[in-house]
């Protein structure tokens, strides 16, 4: 188990690989200011009941926080994970799909479940997703507030990430980009959540 110190270490570089301020991260875990602030000034332990809303506001997994630098055995498989852009029926995303390339991946740095990447062709969510960026997607409907996912909307194939919040009544699609405006998801519109953002990769 990690120490607390350990722990705020890769939280604090998280931190500032994504930019991020204390009121950015508070609001994301619904937490009040003043409490984060105390976790990354080492005047409060992290309390590791949230570690899961913590990493859900770094769009990384809680695996990722509590074993980052653990030495691990395993067979250097790599796996070519497809690249898809677009998808025809979401019940068998990556069957129906035809990817477009793949990219490899080491298989013991993948999380369990259906996976692809998808490519960054705009600049919606920089600067935590910069364009060109590869954004490894696990498949799944079901999201929580202020998860990047990946989604289709109404007849339109193509697939975009966005930071979903639900609202009463309607669902807004948030781009990171405040050049970009929010996109509204009524009920009359048919939006399919496909996945969750959970990794960015990118070459310098």
């Amino acid at each position: 188990m990690k120490t607390n110190d350990e722990i705020m270490d890769i939280l604090d570089r998280l931190k500032r690989e994504n930019n991020l301020s204390i009121s950015e991260i508070a609001r994301r875990v619904g937490m009040a200011k003043s409490a984060v602030s105390k976790y990354f000034t080492r005047q409060r332990k992290f309390p590791l009941n949230r570690i899961e809303d913590f990493a859900n506001a770094f769009n990384v997994s809680a695996d990722y926080i509590l074993e980052y630098g653990k030495k691990q055995t395993y067979s250097e498989e790599i796996i070519n994970v497809p690249v898809i852009q677009s998808i025809t029926n979401d019940s068998t995303i990556i069957a129906e799909a035809s990817p477009e390339t793949y990219y490899p991946t080491a298989s013991f740095d993948l999380p369990k479940g259906q996976l692809f990447y998808f490519k960054m062709n705009d600049i919606s969510m920089e600067p935590i997703i910069p364009k060109e960026a590869n954004v490894l997607i696990k498949v799944q409907n079901k999201t929580n507030d202020e998860q990047i996912v990946a989604v289709t909307l109404n007849d339109n194939p193509t697939l975009f990430l966005r930071k979903i919040r639900k609202q009463d009544g309607f669902i807004l699609l948030l781009a990171e980009n405040p050049d970009y405006a929010p996109i509204i998801v009524t009920k009359e519109d048919s939006m399919k959540v496909v996945g969750k953002a959970i990794r960015v990769s990118y070459d310098i």
